[in-house]
């Protein structure tokens, strides 16, 4: 049940406030997921409002599901008539509902992931003749990405990106596939082409509000905008001195120009910190001090214990004094159990040492998200299986499984690889290699329209453990010399499908973009390793930043970024401020004096950010 007395002045304000758009500009730890929820709770308690004309917007999958369990708490089985999403699952149901009208076809809808992808465009690159040695195919992604999602593309370059991009979006087309660009650009492209589907969701959708505005991009921002022309009323929450994703087309003037855009708008700021200690609030104001947009934080919580910076001799002696203070703090019930601390890094390739240090303490971690468990082979091919019972003419997930495990189509699979086809022709292929050919093609494709058939029935975790088990794919794995630990592989993935909230197509499309999906198997008691971008939206009672040193947090990309590098800088000390921002009551940051790099070891400097922090060093032996 809603009760306002809990909220402060300014989270009331936004709350109970009247139609119309609005812009919550919330800082780190003001509590805006509780007015999210709390100004959905009393539209539709206060002011009777459908919840099913209620449209919320998030980013993640992780932060849908806070959302949810929030509106739940307060409107009970109402709760769960509130359509929350993300962006691009929003834009996916728009593709699938539209996808004829979108020269998709009438059949299940493909989700490429980032392998997909890439392997899609290496074969257009490949038949335009691009030399992929002059453009690597990771910055012909970018480009492509870039150009697909409305943003600027070098004049020198334009001409051979719109080509790239009308053969690329063309083979999606035939392949009916989409991928994380096409679900924002296409239902933009729809509503441009069709009024009248436009018109169908701006009266279905009477309220929208969108989080986390600042990372928006130009395609997301022309969705909420084309949504809410109508009725107006769009509420968005956001902070500029958190914009993270420039990268990914992420603009903060969409926030800055939101009153432009607006002009109309209530604007409700939220400067209260309700997470952190007082001396916490005090270095992030000191260190966003130097962003553009700054607006001070405070407190009303008391001082705590002051922030520590610790120098190590190098990234060994690092890890060993984060596992070891992590250990002290346990032993001293300083903290209930290892999962109340998160240790958060600028890059993946930091944290090898910080695993090595928490088990050489036996101190369980976790590293954030599942990305580790989703590159595995294993966990491939049984979402192979699971992305061929959704969808049967997925030619790239038939190539995958050909002949995994062996069933004599060795040299049929070579020839996918390099010419996926669907499920459909494998047997019309298979005939030209003989009849043994033939049967198993015949065998895989009769499986493969099984699972098909009862997909719709089945929840993602028993069609998992059916392809599993009639494809022969379980009982193979067993016999293999590593078969005991991939075999465990396979149980986490079976853990995660046995969280999933949606359908089949749902949750394989929050796998394939790279969604932090739920897990069966995180007991919450673990150390986290994050990367910085990863712990956005989270906190916990002790945070380590790992590694504040120049070259990494400012990244040496944006040392280096030439006309541009003073924005780039700047994001980074976005990024630092993010992660400061995590903690309740501790912070540590840490640098090393040498930290090696492959073969070389390099002499390393801390970090241009820590200037002027109010930190005390701390040498304390590990």
């Amino acid at each position: 049940m809603l009760d306002l007395s809990r909220l402060s002045p300014a989270q009331r304000e936004a709350v109970v406030a009247g139609d119309g758009p609005m812009l919550i500009v919330a800082g780190p730890g003001s509590g805006k997921t509780t007015v999210l929820a709390a100004r959905i709770a009393y539209l539709v308690a206060a002011r009777q409002v459908a919840p099913s004309s209620v449209l919320a917007i998030t980013f993640a999958t992780k932060a849908t599901r806070e959302l949810r369990a929030r509106l739940s708490g307060l409107l009970g089985s109402e709760g769960r008539g509130v359509d929350v999403t993300t962006f691009h699952a929003f834009g996916l149901r728009i593709v699938r509902q539209w996808s004829e009208e979108l020269g998709l076809g009438p059949g299940p809808i493909a989700v490429y992931g980032e392998g997909e992808s890439r392997a899609a465009l290496r074969e257009v690159a490949d038949e335009l003749g691009y030399d992929l040695e002059r453009w690597p195919l990771a910055n012909m992604a970018r480009a492509l990405e870039r150009h697909r999602l409305g943003g600027d593309t070098p004049a020198a370059m334009a001409g051979q990106v719109a080509a790239l991009a009308e053969r690329y979006e063309a083979l999606l087309r035939r392949r009916a596939a989409v991928d994380y660009s096409a679900m924002l650009a296409l239902p933009l492209r729809l509503f441009e082409s069709r009024p009248a589907a436009l018109r169908l969701y701006q009266d279905a959708y009477r309220h929208i509000l969108s989080d986390e505005y600042q990372d928006v991009s130009a395609p997301q921002y022309a969705l909420l905008r084309r949504l809410a022309e109508r009725h107006r009323n769009l509420v968005v929450v956001g902070d500029p001195c958190q914009c993270l994703y420039g990268w990914r087309g992420a603009d903060v003037r969409f926030l800055l120009e939101f009153e432009r855009d607006f002009p109309e708008a209530r604007v409700v700021s939220l400067d209260q910190n309700f997470r952190s200690t007082g001396r916490i609030v005090d270095l992030a104001n000191a260190l966003s001090a130097g962003l553009a947009y700054h607006r001070p934080l405070w407190t009303d919580n008391p001082p705590g214990e002051h922030s520590c910076i610790h120098v190590a001799a190098d990234e060994q002696a690092e890890a060993a004094f984060v596992a070891g203070e992590i250990e002290r703090l346990r032993g001293e019930r300083l903290i209930d159990h290892p999962g109340e601390v998160a240790v958060l890094c600028r890059t993946n390739r930091q944290m090898q040492q910080l695993i090595l240090a928490l088990r050489a303490r036996r101190l369980p971690y976790r590293v954030h998200g599942s990305g580790d468990l989703f590159a595995r082979r294993e966990v491939r091919d049984a979402l192979a299986y699971l992305r061929l019972a959704h969808d049967p003419e997925d030619a790239l997930a038939l190539a995958r499984i050909a002949n995994v495990p062996p069933r004599r189509l060795s040299r049929l699979a070579d020839g996918l690889r390099v010419r996926p086809v669907p499920a459909s022709e494998l047997p019309s292929l298979a005939s030209r290699h003989g009849p043994a050919a033939l049967a198993a093609a015949e065998a895989l494709v009769a499986l493969i329209t099984d699972l098909h058939a009862r997909a719709a029935a089945r929840a993602p975790a028993e069609l998992l453990d059916l392809a599993l088990d009639r494809s022969g794919y379980r009982a193979w794995l067993a016999t293999q010399a590593d078969g005991a630990a991939r075999l465990g592989h396979l149980a986490e993935l079976r853990a995660l499908a046995g969280q999933a909230e949606g359908d089949l197509a749902t949750w394989l499309a929050e796998v394939q973009l790279g969604e932090e999906v739920a897990s069966g198997l995180d007991d919450g008691r673990q150390v986290l390793l994050a990367t910085i971008h990863g712990a956005k939206g989270g906190e916990w009672r002790v945070v380590f930043v790992v590694g504040v040193e120049e070259g990494l947090l400012p990244h040496s990309r944006s040392l280096s970024a030439g006309a541009n590098g003073s924005a780039s800088v700047e994001e980074e000390l976005r990024v630092a401020y993010v992660a400061v921002t995590r903690p309740r009551e501790r912070l540590y940051l840490t640098c090393c004096r040498s930290r090696r790099w492959g073969e070389r070891n390099e002499v390393r400097h801390p970090s241009r950010f820590l200037r002027g922090l109010p930190l005390e060093p701390v040498e304390r032996a590990a």
